[in-house]
């Protein structure tokens, strides 16, 4: 059996242990990592990008009724949502952070929006339809 060693754990297994990186050529390129070792830095790349975007929330406040850290002791940053104008939205910015979207392009995005509590964004909706 066909053998590659994982740059991450340096341990040589089964070409069956890795996921295709594409086809070049009509040829399978393989990852460089195991599926052991990609799964386990992604897992940690979404942790840091998921702490980022909540570091984010945590900072701002509902334009519309003033929600923020600092009007409410229970404040949550999953309230805080964004809200797009009908014409500009390129995409969801939750959307974005679970699709793997850099950073650069999910702050050009958020720059777009209003940032509205949960409740507000509903009436805000609401109002549109």
């Amino acid at each position: 059996m066909e053998c590659k060693t994982c740059l991450r754990c340096n341990e040589c297994k089964p070409v069956t242990e890795y996921w295709s990186a594409g086809i070049k050529n009509g040829k399978k390129h393989l990852r460089r990592t195991c599926i052991d070792c990609y799964r386990k830095v992604k897992k940690r790349y979404k942790k840091k990008k998921n702490d980022w975007y909540r570091n984010i929330k945590k900072n701002l406040a509902c334009e519309k009724c003033g929600y923020s850290q600092l009007t409410h002791p229970s404040f949550s940053p999953q309230a805080l949502q964004f809200h797009h104008d009908k014409d500009n939205k390129f995409f969801s910015v939750s959307d974005a952070i679970h699709n793997g979207y850099g950073r650069k392009r999910i702050v050009e995005e958020i720059k777009k929006c209003k940032v509205l509590c949960s409740r507000c964004h509903a009436e805000e909706h609401d109002k549109l339809n």
